[in-house]
């Protein structure tokens, strides 16, 4: 938002704090500001490798003022590089701006907001703060902050056991640098609360986009049975939505989830008595990756290396399935937990339609004893396909270790392991690989943390791009040291230097591919 789009903006917002509230004494600015250079390229990336000695920055600055009612807001986004190019020349631009009114019923938003329908079947929107993400397959280092939100008006009443949302915008799908806004969204909900926090709900949304329009609604209910029952030893919550597209009123209450419908349907229920959990969901969507929407994968989210990096990418157009889980805290000693979780689809291809599976069973052990505080560890094992993405067999096995010392210090290891069979369309297998993976930190509290990360594959595709051309796979090796310093109450630096592999991530239940990137990367983050 350059030139004069930055100073409608700033005029924007400049005007609506002259106009706020004659108490200004009361107002209170806070910013944050995320800061991270680099000098390094993709190993990966051809057309990197040929000028190995880049730089680039990424800056994030977030500032905010608020009124006892109103809060104003703005983002100020830049990125260069020193391989700039004709197609990309950087940016500085701001990236969002808003004004918030609210009081105990009400709420307006005006400019770039976050909101959920649902559980997000037909609309969420959202953003994944700290993260930084390089445009795959380019050579300018183009780099931005995932925000997939919406540019319009959101509005929000609660009037006791009645809440209601409506908002229109334009949304962003996150996925580039600047996230053009795309089309025009509406929705709206309207939430009814019975009895005992039992809930039923209905949200619906359009969409339109030169002259093509769609419309999507959803139904969804909520309870709790034994509570509504009057017991408190144990809670049983229970959630229905079920969603169809360019239906009309009688067509939706038919529940159709055929091959031909698009739909999309989640339940979940969850039993929790004392130490004991257990929950299951079942998922059916139908051709419903809309772009605006966010449906439950019900995958579970690892923390673990391996596991993350190895994770589920739900296919919303055609997928159902189910997760169970289940978890047990032994008092003074730890916890188990015990999860399998499934999805089948189809995928196209020259010779049809391909029926395909993604199947996951996990077990996990934490150790950690009361008597010996000063320590914990655990331990798991996974083994299941992935046939979305030609994985016919994987197994991961892992540990980890903290140790406490001289009170203000620790030390954890990391050690995981992952073995794969992949298969072309026909079953036939390709490759089998093995990937190792070790990590060594030693933290002090309120100071920082400096971890050293090894890495080992003989994955074909991750295969260093001057070994491609050999008839055998060479296995490839990734080392990265990672020092983290608090410099004081407000600031906090981050050191990289190595090389990091490539791959899926996940974070808060949304997935997205990092990079390859070898080379020193600095990040200071600073909160007023």
């Amino acid at each position: 938002m350059s030139g004069p789009r930055a100073a409608r903006s700033s005029g924007w917002l400049a005007c609506l704090a002259a106009v706020a509230f004659p108490g200004v004494a009361s107002a209170q600015l806070t910013f944050s500001n995320l800061l991270e250079g680099q000098a390094g390229y993709n190993p990966f990336n051809a057309d990197q490798v040929k000028s190995k000695n880049a730089t680039d920055y990424y800056d994030q600055f977030n500032a905010e003022y608020a009124f006892p009612t109103l809060r104003l807001g703005a983002r100020f986004e830049a990125n260069h590089s020193s391989s700039e190019t004709q197609s990309f020349m950087g940016y500085e631009e701001f990236t969002q701006r808003y004004a918030d009114w609210s009081d105990e019923h009400l709420r307006a938003r005006l400019g770039n907001f976050y909101t959920i329908l649902g559980r997000g079947l037909i609309h969420r929107s959202f953003e994944l703060p700290g993260l930084v993400l390089d445009q795959p397959g380019r050579a300018d280092h183009e780099r931005f902050g995932p925000s997939r939100d919406v540019d319009g008006v959101l509005a929000e009443a609660d009037a006791g056991r009645f809440s209601a949302r409506l908002f229109s915008g334009r949304p962003k799908l996150g996925d580039q640098a600047l996230g053009t806004p795309n089309g025009v969204l509406t929705g709206a909900q309207g939430v009814v609360d019975v009895l005992r926090d039992s809930k039923i709900g209905a949200a619906y949304v359009r969409f339109s986009n030169t002259g093509f329009a769609s419309e999507y609604a959803s139904g969804f209910v909520e309870a709790d049975p034994l509570r509504l029952a009057g017991l408190e030893a144990a809670a049983l919550p229970l959630y229905f939505e079920y969603a169809q597209a360019n239906r009309s009123w009688g067509d939706w209450w038919k529940f159709s989830t055929g091959s031909r419908d698009t739909s999309a349907l989640y339940a979940s229920a969850n039993l929790i008595s004392g130490p004991f959990a257990l929950a299951a969901e079942w998922k059916d969507y139908r051709a419903f990756r809309l772009g605006f929407n966010d449906p439950p994968s019900l995958v579970p989210e690892h923390s673990y290396y391996l596991l993350n990096r190895n994770t589920h990418f739900l296919i919303a157009d055609q997928e159902k399935g189910f997760q169970l889980e289940g978890s047990y805290s032994v008092p003074a000693w730890g916890s188990l937990t015990l999860n399998q979780s499934r999805g089948d689809g189809d995928i196209g291809s020259l010779f049809g339609p391909k029926p395909v599976r993604f199947e996951e069973k996990y077990a996990e052990v934490r150790v950690a004893p009361k008597r010996y505080r000063d320590w914990e560890g655990t331990v798991f094992y996974q083994r299941g396909k992935d046939e979305f993405i030609s994985i016919a067999r994987r197994w991961t096995a892992g540990a980890s270790t903290t140790a406490r010392f001289l009170e203000r210090f620790s030390t954890t290891l990391d050690f995981e392991m992952l073995g794969a069979h992949r298969v072309d369309f026909f079953g036939r297998p390709t490759d089998r690989f093995i990937d190792r993976y070790v990590s060594l930190s030693v933290a002090r509290s309120q100071r920082g943390s400096i971890a050293a990360v090894w890495q080992r594959t003989n994955d074909p595709l991750d295969e260093a791009l001057e070994d491609q051309q050999d008839l055998v796979v060479q296995p490839n090796t990734f080392f990265s040291m990672v020092l983290n310093a608090r410099l004081s109450d407000q600031n906090e630096a981050t050191l990289f230097v190595g090389e990091r592999r490539p791959g899926l991530a996940c974070t808060a239940g949304t997935c997205y591919v990092v990079e390859a990137f070898k080379g020193a990367e600095l990040r200071l983050t600073t909160r007023f």
